[in-house]
């Protein structure tokens, strides 16, 4: 679960319980998008443009942080189309994928 504020948690899906309390995403604030998730990790897009890496699992690990050069808000969810991302901000559209 993200939380706008910066947080993320984890609970089982079965019984609710929680897989690991809050934990702090670091400098993470602002966050609009939803998360999605692909090969075992979990991303996680804040209104500035920094994306949240965290490797999905039992345990928090926060993997890395990637920062877009776009100076508008990025509040759209991510879209994923043919293997590829796209990122939308206010003066930008990114597509990331693999040639």
């Amino acid at each position: 679960m993200l939380y706008d504020r910066g947080f993320f948690a984890a609970f089982d899906a079965k019984t609710g319980k929680p897989t690991y309390e809050r934990k702090r995403l670091r400098n993470g604030r602002a966050f609009t998008s939803s998360p999605w998730a692909s090969n075992g990790k979990i991303f996680c897009l804040n209104e500035y443009g920094e994306t949240f890496v965290i490797k999905a699992g039992a345990d928090y690990e926060l993997s890395h942080i990637n920062k877009l050069e776009s100076e508008q808000l990025c509040m759209a969810t991510p879209a994923i189309v043919d293997g590829k991302i796209l990122l939308r901000t206010g003066d930008a559209l990114y597509c990331i994928g693999k040639k």
